[in-house]
């Protein structure tokens, strides 16, 4: 995986120095774009993350595809009743870290790429634009939001992981404003002070803690939103 060696790092520092977030287009080489892509596309190990109040849960595609009609109503709805008043996602997602570190699908291609984003050109690249030195290493995560699939506001604040920011490297080659998907940020008040829509080979990086949320994927969306993800931790 190579980093495009012509995008502006110093404009990327100050503006995330001075709004908390920034987005990098085209922030890998053409030809490193399409391998990611490529990997993510032809991917299969999909669980759909859902949680019930503060516990995750995964649950593999065939799990779910096995499922009746009526059991797949009644989870969704059940999903959809808690994120009225609380924190709740739902979303297909395959923990790359914890596939690695486990010794869960060895020799999977997409596990090289977490190679790269725990190796000193991300890790250097990431500190320049940040401005810290603390930052030790990353975890990473593929996500892919189908219809009625969505993050609902949080600040990505754990309580054992020292997260420094978040950085979400969008995959998405094709992606209609009317389609929803937006990770948006919101301000105190609950107004979206920025959304960024899903497009292809540009890095998002945002600083933790920081209220966001991705929208809700409309039912009649053209196509998956997917990422490649993860934090910077300390």
């Amino acid at each position: 995986m190579d980093i495009n060696p012509k995008i502006d790092l110093s404009g990327a520092a100050t503006t995330l120095a001075s709004r908390g977030r920034v987005q990098i287009p085209d922030f890998l080489s053409p030809e490193s774009a399409e391998t990611l892509h490529d990997l993510l596309q032809q991917h299969e190990d999909w669980y759909l993350s859902y949680n019930e109040g503060p516990d995750n849960f995964e649950t593999s595609e065939a799990e779910f595809a096995a499922l009746t009609i009526e059991q797949k109503h009644r989870f969704t709805a059940g999903v959809y009743r808690r994120a009225r008043s609380g924190f709740q996602y739902l979303f297909k997602q395959y923990y790359i870290s914890q596939a690695v570190a486990s010794g869960e699908n060895q020799g999977h291609p997409i596990h090289t790429v977490h190679n790269w984003v725990t190796g000193e050109d991300f890790l250097g690249l990431m500190r320049h634009v940040t401005g810290r030195d603390d930052i030790r290493t990353s975890d990473s995560y593929a996500s892919l939001y189908g219809p009625g699939h969505f993050l609902t506001r949080h600040d990505d604040r754990h309580p054992t992981h020292q997260r420094i920011a978040a950085w979400v490297l969008s995959m998405t080659p094709e992606w209609d404003e009317n389609w929803g998907g937006y990770l948006a940020f919101y301000d105190e008040a609950g107004n979206v002070v920025e959304a960024f829509k899903p497009a292809f080979n540009t890095l998002n990086l945002f600083t933790v803690p920081q209220h966001h949320a991705v929208q809700l994927v409309t039912p009649f969306a053209g196509a998956p939103r997917t990422s490649y993800l993860g934090w910077l931790l300390a």
